[in-house]
């Protein structure tokens, strides 16, 4: 076996690419993305309602 120390820097690049495209895949493909979006809406709303509490106070 020939031994490259390029080619250990770039299986390590293919291996995290290819984990990468799984993951964007299975939130396309399985509906992710929605209930992401609905977190952060919900997560938005939380920290706007703590900020109205802190000027409140203010």
């Amino acid at each position: 076996m020939i031994y490259r120390n390029w080619s250990l820097l770039s299986s390590t690049v293919v291996i995290r690419g290819g984990v990468a495209t799984a993951g964007l895949a299975g939130i396309f493909l399985l509906g992710g993305k929605e209930k992401f979006n609905g977190y952060l809406c919900r997560e938005g709303e939380r920290l706007r309602q703590q900020d109205r509490a802190a000027m409140g106070r203010s």
